[in-house]
C-alpha cells in the first residue's frame, strides 16, 4: 500500500499536528503580518463550524508560549524574537456551561487558569475575577498577556438551536458582563483573539468591546482560514495524484470535480476557498461524498425554512448590513444561513450588495435533501423524488405524477392545509432541484410569467400550475400567452405541461401535456 504523508483530520491541537508530522498548510505568513508587523491586538474572525478556527487559536497558543520548535520550517521561524506571554486560553466548547451554567462554567475556568500560574484571586463576580487575574498575570510575569477565546458564541447558539430565545438572551448578559473588562484592561494586553460562528450585534453584545477588527471585513486575511486552489494542489500533490490514479481519470478532471464538490466559501465575492474538514475527508476517503454537512445536520435552520415556507434560498440580493450581524430577538434566515456556511458570497454587484448562494454541491444537495425531507416530513418518501430523472430523461408524465404524489401523500395535512399553494410549489422546486435540474421559476416574458421552465439536453418543458381549476386552462394559457414561441425553430422537442393541484386530495389531481416543435 502506497505510504501518503499523514492527514490532520479532526486534529485540533497545533502541537499533536506538528509532532506527528501531519500535513500543515502553512498560514503563519498572515499571522505574522496581522500581530507583528501591523500589530493589532483586538481581533475577531467568524467562520462556519469545521473552519480551522479551533486549529489557529492552538496554533496562537504555541506561538505566543514561545515554542519554536513546533514553528520549524514555517515561513514565521526566523521572522520574529520568540517570547514567552501568559496566556489565557478560553474555549467555549468545552467549558461545560450546559452542565453547570454559564456563569459557573467561566468562573470555574478562571480559577483553574489561575491556579496554572500560581495567582490566587480575591474579587467576586467573572468580570472582577477576569480582570484581577489579566492585571495580577502581567505584574507577576512582566509580560502581557495574550487572550484567546474559542467558540464565543456557542453559549447562545447551542441554546437557540433549540428555541430557547430566553436562554440564549440570558447567556448573551452573561458573555457582555465577561466581556465588560477587556477593553479597560488594555494596558495588560498583548493581543485579545476571539472566533466564533455568528456576528451577534455589537449592541447586544460588544457593547463595551467596540474595538475590534473583525478579519471578516479585511480583504488582507480573507484565506487566513480554509484552503485556496494553490494550497490544495501545492500541500496535498501526493494524495490528488494517488486519488487520479486509482480513480484513472487525468489530474485535472479529479481537480475540476473536487472543485465542484468542495470549493466556493467566499466572504468577498472574489477569493474561494475549501473548508479544511471537507477536502481531508475526501482525501482520506478518497470518494465524493457530504463531509462537513453531515458533521453536524442543520435541524434549527430546517425548521425555520419550513415554518417560513421558504425553499429557494439561493440567488438572494442583501445589504452588507442586513447580513453581517445576528440580533436574538429578531432573527432573520438570510443571516444566520450565510454566517454558518450554508450559504455564501457568490459576487458584490456595483451598489456594494450581496448575492448570496450555495457555496458548492456538497451543500447544496445536502440542504436541498434536508429540507425536503422536513417539508415531506418522510426521509423514506423523500427518496421517491430521485424517480423524477427518469421522468424528465424518457418524458414520462405519469411517473412525473406518481413522484410529486409520493411526495405529497406524506405532508400533515394540519400543515398543508396552512400553506396549500406554497406547498405544491416548494415540493415541486425541491425535487426538481434535487435531482439535479435547473428549474426557472416565474421567467418574465412580454405577455406574462412562465410558473416554470426546465431545458435539458434536446427537451424543453414549460410548466403551468393551478391550484382547485383544471389542467386543460394551465394549457390553455401557455397557449394564449405564446410561452413557447421563443423557443421555436432551436431544433428541440418543446412540452407544454399543465398541472392542476387539488387542496381536497392533497395530490396532483390532472396532469395533461402536449408536444410541439
Amino acid at each position: 500500500m502506497t505510504q501518503l504523508p499523514l492527514l490532520s483530520i479532526g486534529e485540533q491541537s497545533f502541537e499533536e499536528l506538528r509532532t506527528k508530522g501531519c500535513i500543515y498548510v502553512d498560514k503563519t505568513a498572515f499571522l505574522v503580518q496581522l500581530l507583528f508587523i501591523e500589530q493589532q491586538k483586538f481581533i475577531f474572525l467568524p467562520r462556519p463550524r469545521r473552519f480551522g478556527k479551533s486549529l489557529l487559536i492552538s496554533t496562537l497558543k504555541a506561538l505566543f508560549l514561545g515554542k519554536k520548535e513546533l514553528f520549524a520550517g514555517l515561513y514565521i521561524e526566523d521572522k520574529i524574537t520568540w517570547e514567552s506571554n501568559p496566556v489565557l486560553h478560553f474555549d467555549f466548547s468545552r467549558i461545560g456551561f450546559n452542565d453547570i451554567g454559564l456563569y459557573q462554567a467561566i468562573e470555574l475556568r478562571l480559577e483553574e487558569m489561575a491556579a496554572e500560574y500560581e495567582v490566587s484571586l480575591t474579587k467576586k463576580g467573572i468580570a472582577l475575577k477576569f480582570s484581577e487575574l489579566i492585571e495580577t498575570l502581567h505584574e507577576k510575569t512582566n509580560k502581557k498577556v495574550v487572550i484567546l477565546i474559542d467558540e464565543y458564541d456557542k453559549p447562545i447558539t447551542d441554546v437557540l438551536e433549540i428555541g430557547e430565545n430566553k436562554k440564549a438572551q440570558l447567556h448573551r448578559d452573561i458573555l457582555r458582563t465577561f466581556y465588560s473588562v477587556v477593553k479597560g484592561s488594555s494596558a495588560h494586553i498583548r493581543l485579545f483573539f476571539m472566533t466564533g460562528i455568528a456576528r451577534f450585534s455589537k449592541i447586544s453584545l460588544f457593547s463595551d468591546l467596540n474595538n475590534l477588527t473583525d478579519l471578516s471585513q479585511v480583504d488582507d486575511y480573507h484565506n487566513l482560514l480554509g484552503y485556496t486552489q494553490k494550497e490544495l494542489e501545492s500541500y496535498f500533490s501526493a494524495h490528488l495524484n494517488y486519488i487520479a490514479e486509482k480513480k484513472n481519470m487525468p489530474l485535472e478532471v479529479l481537480l475540476t470535480e473536487i472543485k465542484g464538490w468542495y470549493n466556493g466559501f467566499s466572504w468577498n465575492g472574489t477569493d474561494k476557498l475549501y473548508n479544511p474538514y471537507s477536502i481531508l475527508r475526501f482525501l482520506f476517503a478518497k470518494k465524493f461524498n457530504n463531509y462537513w454537512f453531515d458533521s453536524g445536520t442543520p435541524k434549527f435552520l430546517v425548521e425555520l425554512l419550513k415554518k417560513e415556507v421558504m425553499y429557494d434560498v439561493s440567488g438572494v440580493r442583501v445589504t452588507s448590513n442586513y447580513i453581517e450581524n445576528v440580533d436574538i430577538n429578531n432573527l432573520n434566515l438570510e443571516t444566520i444561513l450565510f454566517q454558518t456556511g450554508y450559504l455564501t458570497i457568490k459576487k458584490i454587484d456595483r451598489l456594494g450588495r450581496y448575492l448570496l448562494g450555495y457555496p458548492n454541491k456538497e451543500v447544496e444537495k445536502s440542504m436541498l435533501e434536508c429540507i425536503l425531507e422536513a417539508y415531506v416530513e418522510s426521509p423514506r418518501q423523500a427518496l421517491a423524488a430521485f424517480d423524477l430523472i427518469e421522468a424528465v430523461e424518457t418524458s414520462n408524465f405519469e411517473l412525473m405524477k406518481t413522484v410529486f404524489n409520493t411526495l405529497f401523500a406524506s405532508i400533515p395535512y394540519q400543515i398543508f392545509d396552512q400553506n396549500q399553494e406554497k406547498y405544491f410549489y416548494a415540493i415541486v422546486f425541491l425535487t426538481f432541484k434535487l435531482c439535479g435540474f435547473h428549474l426557472y421559476s416565474e421567467v418574465s416574458t412580454s405577455l406574462g410569467r412562465i410558473d416554470a421552465l426546465l431545458e435539458v439536453d434536446d427537451k424543453v418543458y414549460i410548466f403551468e400550475f393551478k391550484l382547485n381549476e383544471s389542467a386543460e386552462i394551465a394549457l390553455r394559457q401557455i397557449h394564449e400567452r405564446g410561452y413557447y414561441k421563443q423557443f421555436m425553430g432551436q431544433d428541440k422537442k418543446i412540452y407544454l405541461i399543465g398541472i392542476n393541484f387539488s387542496s381536497q386530495t392533497k395530490s396532483v389531481a390532472e396532469l395533461r401535456f402536449e408536444g410541439v416543435g
